[in-house]
């Protein structure tokens, strides 16, 4: 089956409110406002194509949901085009892929770049990181929010070749700000 088929405007909400936490057909449908045959239509094609999965819960209470839906797992579907190299792909994806996309999602070009070289610095410490956000961003400064342990300010190079400091603050929380990494998000399942 060709995935893109499956990234339509309907289908992509159904995977963004899957995202957020299991949900039932029924209540896919009250939150797409569309009906409940049509989101099981394309449960059923995603499902197939393995980008979400069913599970069966018990049912005693009347109009509780019945069967639940979720991601199937943490995947990314890839359309590369480049001069010299076009490819596409479904990959599982690790806490690392995760974060590296988020830094790529950045709108600031610039900022990405610093911020991927910034990870690097800090990635043994991801174990340790429960949450890690973007605070603030100027051009010669980057703070880094991190809710685990004490990190050390450094310094990148841009692309320009000019000095950026990155800095941390230990928060309880670092709940505002653009989320690199989030460990209460993990698919445990």
């Amino acid at each position: 089956m060709e995935l893109e088929t499956l990234f339509t405007a309907s289908k992509w909400e159904i995977l963004q409110h899957l995202a957020e936490q299991a949900l039932s057909p029924l209540q896919l449908a009250e939150r797409s406002s569309t009906s409940l045959a049509n989101i099981s239509q394309q449960l059923r094609l995603l499902e197939m194509a393995g980008l979400v999965t069913s599970e069966r819960v018990p049912n005693r209470d009347k109009g509780q949901p019945r069967v639940l839906y979720r991601l199937a797992a943490d995947q990314g579907y890839f359309i590369a085009t480049a001069n010299d190299f076009t490819e596409k792909k479904l990959c599982q994806l690790s806490d690392y892929n995760k974060i590296v996309l988020r830094i790529w999602f950045y709108e600031d070009a610039n900022v990405r770049y610093v911020l991927e070289k910034a990870f690097w610095q800090i990635e043994q410490h991801l174990p340790e990181i429960t949450r890690l956000t973007v605070k603030k961003v100027s051009e010669k400064k980057i703070e880094l929010c991190v809710v685990g342990p004490a990190l050390e300010a450094f310094t990148v190079a841009d692309r320009k070749g000019h000095d950026v400091m990155v800095t941390f603050t230990n928060n309880a929380t670092c709940k505002d700000g653009h989320v690199l990494y989030d460990s209460s998000s993990l698919n445990t399942s």
